[in-house]
């Protein structure tokens, strides 16, 4: 069972590569993975989407060195992949994806997978940052 600073690492390699593909990734790409093409405005919120997982990575790397962050950045973590397994589901369940192609569906699903499993083993490896009882101590004075 992975630890949850291990998990927050792996989750920050994660949202790292994503928001970068969020924020840089060519109009042209989209079709190719299966997505379908969008216009303007829904492309400044694909953009703005990466900029904002980028900006919960940034949160969950404090999290990772500094032991006071670690409850901020395990809430942090847990509602961002709550909230994205929400909205998978919900175009899932829903028959938002009925006309998308295969791949598309498939590279949808997957990442609500991957935001469940993520949300689940944040709240199995960090129940004890989320109820505080995991906290900071202060080093001992030597004399």
């Amino acid at each position: 069972m992975p630890t949850l600073r291990q998990l927050l690492a792996a989750k920050v390699a994660l949202s790292l590569l994503a928001s970068v593909a969020l924020v840089f990734l060519p109009l042209s790409v989209l079709p190719w993975l299966g997505l379908p093409e969008y216009d303007a405005p829904a492309l400044l919120f694909v953009r703005l989407l990466g900029a904002a997982i980028a900006a919960l990575a940034l949160v969950e790397v404090l999290g990772c060195f500094n032991s006071a962050s670690l409850r901020a950045a395990t809430v942090g973590m847990l509602a961002e992949m709550a909230g994205i397994a929400l909205v998978v589901w919900h175009f899932v369940f829903y028959g938002y994806l009925a006309t998308w192609p295969v791949l598309g569906k498939m590279v949808v699903t997957g990442g609500g997978v991957l935001a469940t499993a993520l949300a689940l083993l944040v709240l199995v490896t960090g129940y004890r940052a989320l109820a505080g009882l995991e906290v900071a101590t202060p080093a001992a004075d030597r004399p």
